[in-house]
C-alpha cells in the first residue's frame, strides 16, 4: 500500500488559519483588557465659604475653620468672576485643588461636607466563574479589619481656651479639643510647636512636644504593613495612666484625670489688617490666619475703621478686645504679649 502524505504550500491556506486563530483569541483578550479593571473614584469635599482675595493661583477664602488656600489649575472650572464677600461653592480634591468654583446660594451654610466616591462597577462574571466562586465560598472568611480615621496635626499653639488648643496650620486656625481621655505628655503654652493625634472630630487622642525639625501640616495617620497588626473595628482611647503603689495599682478615675491646662496669657496684642466688620466682630488677618475679635461695651475703640486699615489690638485670650487703635504704618503684624 502507497503511503499518501499531505503537504500545505499554499501560503493563502496559511494565512487564513492564522486569522481563524485570532478571531478565536480576541474575545478573550478584550474580557481580559481594561474594561475589566477596577474603577476607583476620586474622593472629594465641597467647601462653603466666603470669598477673600486672589493671591497668585490660590483663592483665600474663610470657612468655619479660618482661612483656606484653594489652588487653582488650568483644568478648575470657574463659573464667574468673584469679588470680597462673594460665598462661593468649591469642589476640591484631599490636596485642596479645585476641580470646580461656582456661587453659593445666599442660604446655604458655611462648612466642609465630603463627597463619597461612587461605587465601582461590579465585574461580569462567566457562568464557570460563577460556579467556582460558589464552590470557593464555602471556606472561611476571616474578617475584615480597618483603621480608624486619625489625623496628625504638627503645628505652633496659638493659645489655650477652656479645655481647647487653638493651633495654626497651613489651612488657617484649627481648634483640639482636649477630653479626659486625653495623653496629655505636659502643659503647653503659647509658641510651642506640638504634635497631636486627633479624631475625625478634632478631639485630640494626645498632644506631645514636636521636634524642632518636623515639618508643620496635616496628615493621615498611617500603620507600616510590616508592624500593622489587624484589630477588630472599634474606637481608639488612649491608654487610662495608673498610679503605682507598693501593694497595687489603681487605675485613676475619669473625672480625676482632666489634664491640668496652663492658663494663656492675661492679655494678647494684635497687629493685623482688617479684613470685614461682621456685627461686633472685626475680622482681621495677620501673620498666622484669620482672627475674630470681639468688640464689647467695655472695649475702648478710637476711630472707625475699615477694609485694608492696619489696626493693633489689645484682647483678652477668649479675643475680647480692650482697647482698638489705628497701628504705625511700621509696626509689622504679628501676635505679642506683655
Amino acid at each position: 500500500m502507497k503511503r499518501v502524505t499531505h503537504h500545505f504550500h499554499s501560503p493563502r491556506l496559511l494565512f487564513i488559519g492564522i486569522v481563524a486563530l485570532l478571531s478565536v483569541l480576541a474575545p478573550v483578550s478584550v474580557l481580559l483588557g481594561e474594561e475589566n479593571l477596577p474603577v476607583v473614584a476620586a474622593v472629594s469635599k465641597t467647601v462653603v465659604a466666603d470669598f477673600l482675595m486672589i493671591e497668585g493661583d490660590f483663592y483665600i477664602v474663610r470657612g468655619e475653620r479660618g482661612e483656606i488656600r484653594i489652588e487653582i489649575t488650568s483644568d478648575t472650572k470657574i463659573s464667574e468672576e468673584f469679588n470680597f464677600g462673594d460665598r462661593i461653592k468649591a469642589v476640591l480634591l484631599p490636596n485642596d485643588v479645585a476641580l470646580s468654583i461656582t456661587r453659593a446660594a445666599s442660604d446655604e451654610p458655611i462648612g466642609v461636607t465630603d463627597n463619597e466616591p461612587s461605587a465601582p462597577p461590579s465585574p461580569a462574571f462567566s457562568a464557570k466563574e460563577s460556579t467556582h466562586a460558589q464552590e470557593t465560598d464555602s471556606s472561611p472568611v476571616p474578617p475584615m479589619y480597618q483603621t480608624p480615621n486619625v489625623r496628625v496635626i504638627v503645628a505652633d499653639l496659638l493659645m489655650v481656651d477652656g479645655s481647647f488648643y487653638i493651633v495654626r496650620t497651613e489651612h488657617g486656625e484649627i481648634q483640639i479639643e482636649i477630653t479626659p481621655k486625653t495623653e496629655l505628655h505636659e502643659n503647653f503654652k503659647f509658641g510651642d510647636k506640638i504634635k497631636a493625634r486627633i479624631t475625625e472630630t478634632d478631639k485630640a487622642l494626645s498632644v506631645v512636644r514636636a521636634g524642632k525639625e518636623e515639618p508643620t501640616g496635616i496628615h493621615a495617620e498611617t500603620v507600616s504593613p510590616v508592624d500593622a497588626t489587624p484589630v477588630p473595628v472599634q474606637p481608639v482611647l488612649p491608654t487610662v495612666p495608673t498610679v503605682q503603689t507598693p501593694s497595687t495599682t489603681t487605675p485613676i478615675a475619669a473625672e480625676q484625670k482632666m489634664p491640668n491646662i496652663e492658663t494663656a496669657p492675661s492679655t494678647r496684642r494684635i497687629v493685623a489688617d482688617v479684613l470685614m466688620v461682621e456685627g461686633d466682630f472685626y475680622i482681621v488677618r495677620g501673620d498666622r490666619g484669620e482672627i475674630r475679635i470681639e468688640v464689647t461695651p467695655s472695649t475702648t475703640v478710637s476711630e472707625s475703621f475699615k477694609y485694608g486699615d492696619r489696626i493693633k489690638a489689645e484682647v483678652l485670650p477668649n479675643d475680647k478686645a480692650l482697647t482698638i487703635e489705628r497701628a504705625n504704618p511700621n509696626d509689622p503684624v504679628g501676635i505679642t504679649t506683655p
